[in-house]
């Protein structure tokens, strides 16, 4: 058996500010994370930027949520410009590096940069298992936020392949009992 990591995706204040139920969502991402921690289960954080603009590194909006779990010294923090976050980071050597094998991704937003690093995972062989209550995205003019994820996740796990699954658990259903 490989090694679990845990992926936190865009969990930032210009992000999150109009994402469905965020509070709620953060609260699940922060289970994900204690629960990850007690377990020694690695915790990658992954920001995106943009060049310009409320999303360019240091600005405000480029910060981590203030509700969410903030990185520790030990967890990576990977930084993206584009929505999948294996594209032109160092997510797959920080991956490979611990042996992954199995990857628990939550986070923000469902319908672009959690669904693009799911099916980035995916190609790259890895079981994935998205966490269903810890991910959101925003309505559009086309579907609501609700719609955007029960169609992401519908999509997804219907993926299969002999070498890489998607399956969605929730937060509380992670298999990661509580270390005593």
């Amino acid at each position: 058996m490989g090694k679990e990591v845990l992926i936190v995706i865009d969990v930032q204040k210009a992000v999150m500010e109009n994402a469905y139920q965020w509070e709620e969502k953060i609260t699940n991402m922060n289970r994900a994370i204690h629960r990850a921690r007690e377990k020694q289960i690695p915790v990658i954080y992954v920001q995106h930027e943009y060049p310009e603009g409320p999303m360019k590194r240091g600005a405000e909006g480029w910060q981590l949520h203030p509700d969410l779990e903030k990185p520790l010294e030990q967890d990576a923090v990977i930084f993206k410009m584009v929505p999948n976050a294996f594209v032109n980071t160092s997510l797959k050597k920080t991956l490979d590096r611990v042996g992954a094998d199995h990857l628990f991704i939550c986070g923000a937003q469902t319908d672009y940069c959690v669904d693009s690093t799911s099916r980035g995972a995916f190609d790259h062989g890895y079981r994935v298992t998205l966490i269903s209550d810890a991910h959101t995205t925003c309505s559009n003019e086309h579907l609501t936020a609700a719609q955007l994820i029960d169609h992401t996740q519908y999509t997804l796990t219907n993926f299969w392949s002999e070498t890489a699954t998607i399956d969605l658990k929730s937060s509380r259903e992670l298999g990661w009992e509580k270390v005593k």
